[in-house]
């Protein structure tokens, strides 16, 4: 192209030339969101006011609509109406429901209301309550629709309680030991929101998939192919499944390293933080746990009895540790990507209990962490801190570190992303391309070094393959940024105080 800001002249006309290098804008990953998987409440509460009718039926907002108290659990209750006035009207005599079922089941259904009358054959007659026809009344309604076990992303802590149910009981239970929380998946979330993470997806398990294990199992399949999914926290709540056993808690630990591993082998750089329940046994350790799964994708974290504060009864209560696990997940989410969890404080939790604090001897701690478990423990600025950002694989510095697994997902998609919307894919090979390759692929390492994904690269390497000439091979290689664990300081006692006393002598 002709350069006319230039003092050389340049006649007036129209130049065309061909620049087909791509342009490639490459873009970071999002890496801040949390995906809790777990149970919650079951369904969510609506209100509305409709005009009732005797001739026909009035059709109500939501679908999947408990037209019956159902005993659980959860208990839910059966629908509440009112007149305008609050005369609260009975079912059977003022009003009745009418649910056609969808072709989705009764997630799909839908519910009418209907005004009965209080006189046989004359519908204009008031109900006993004293229900007019055309009157309005307001209903409160339970329901779960067929979307409410489908991932939701939530940026809105009030949203998550609004679906799921309130993260804590707002009365003490009979019993001190029994549990507080009223849904797991609300205060996994909450802990995860509180600890950083900027979003959280959600994923209620559902009942109508089998037991425990196997609602899991469904729940992974549901982000086994979206690349949002790249932080899980599972939820082995007791009770659901018989988690307190050794071989139970085994089987759920391998059945999500083995959903991460798949994903990542597909493209999906995917991890997980997982704990075991306040009831764990312990009859094989959380050593032994972490040395049967050993994986650079599985974070166990310990220990698995955590206090957290109830403010509607203001006082603590004892959760699981894989309320520990959300928290180290929301941290790491909030960090940026090569910063790991070493020394990092978490957030919503008052302490330990006071058997838990007093086990764990720097001995047991040390054990705990050669074995590839990932350490909570009090500071001595009575914090609750991570002692070190462990996975489950501590055979060397790149698979024990789960920020250079999280670094390497990083770049992996940051890559593929990028090269894949530089719109070379399908063009014609010519002499120019291997170099096209090469200039998109170092614009997206760049990006990588600017936003300390990665420290450097070197060795981009591209050619054309011999055996398959429509493939063009890129290599190169990178540093990562490996942590810093520890820094020796080597000190001295020095006795010498530098003072020196001088006498007065009288010269004669």
């Amino acid at each position: 192209m002709p350069d006319i800001s230039s003092a050389t002249y340049t006649p007036p006309g129209v130049y065309v030339s061909d620049e087909s290098t791509p342009a490639v804008t490459p873009r970071s990953v999002s890496t801040s969101m949390v995906t809790i998987i777990g149970p919650a409440l079951g369904y969510e509460t609506f209100s509305e006011i409709v005009t009732v009718y005797s001739a026909s039926a009035t059709v109500l907002t939501q679908r999947g609509i408990y037209a019956t108290a159902v005993t659980g659990p959860p208990a839910i209750a059966a629908p509440v109406v009112r007149t305008m006035a609050g005369v609260l009207l009975e079912f059977g005599e003022d009003y009745t429901f009418e649910v056609v079922v969808g072709s989705d089941g009764a997630a799909s259904s839908v519910t009418k209301i209907k005004r009965l009358s209080g006189t046989e054959g004359n519908l204009s007659a008031p109900s006993p309550n004293g229900l007019t026809d055309g009157a309005q009344v307001r209903i409160t309604y339970a329901f779960t629709q067929a979307s409410y076990f489908e991932p939701t992303v939530h940026e809105d802590y009030d949203r998550v309680v609004s679906m799921y149910g309130p993260a804590l009981v707002s009365t003490a239970p009979s019993s001190p030991t029994a549990s507080q929380v009223a849904s797991h998946l609300t205060l996994a979330a909450k802990i995860a929101l509180e600890n950083g993470a900027a979003s959280v997806m959600c994923i209620p398990t559902n009942p109508a998939a089998g037991d425990y294990r196997l609602q899991l199992q469904a729940a992974y399949a549901k982000v086994r192919a979206d690349y949002r999914a790249q932080i899980l926290v599972p939820l082995f709540v007791d009770g659901t499944f018989d988690t307190s056993s050794a071989t139970n808690l085994s089987n759920l630990l391998s059945d999500v390293k083995s959903h991460c591993e798949n994903a990542a082998a597909e493209g999906y750089g995917r991890i997980a933080f997982t704990g075991a329940p306040a009831n764990y046994d312990g009859v094989t350790g959380h050593d032994a746990l972490a040395a049967q799964q050993s994986s650079r994708r599985l974070v166990l974290a310990y220990p698995n009895r955590v206090l957290t504060f109830n403010s509607a009864l203001n006082a603590s209560t004892e959760v699981d540790g894989f309320y520990l696990a959300a928290a180290m997940a929301g941290r790491i989410a909030r960090n940026r990507v090569a910063r790991g969890l070493t020394k990092q404080s978490l957030n919503s939790f008052t302490g330990l209990p006071a058997t838990v604090a007093q086990g764990m001897t720097k001995t047991f701690r040390d054990n705990l962490s050669r074995s590839g478990v990932c350490v909570a423990e009090i500071s001595q600025a009575n914090q609750l801190v991570v002692r070190h950002g462990l996975s489950t694989n501590p055979t060397s510095v790149l698979t024990q570190e789960i920020s250079l697994t999280r670094v390497g997902d990083t770049l992996l998609q940051m890559v593929q992303g990028g090269m894949d919307s530089s719109g070379l894919i399908g063009e014609p090979i010519n002499s120019e391309m291997t170099t096209s390759v090469k200039s998109a692929l170092i614009g997206l390492l760049e990006r990588a070094v600017s936003d300390e994904v990665i420290v450097s690269y070197a060795n981009v390497l591209v050619r054309q393959q011999s055996t398959d000439p429509s493939v063009i091979e890129a290599t190169f290689s990178y540093k990562p940024p490996i942590p810093m664990n520890y820094i020796t300081v080597k000190f001295s006692v020095d006795l010498t105080t530098g003072e020196t006393t001088v006498e007065d002598q009288d010269v004669q």
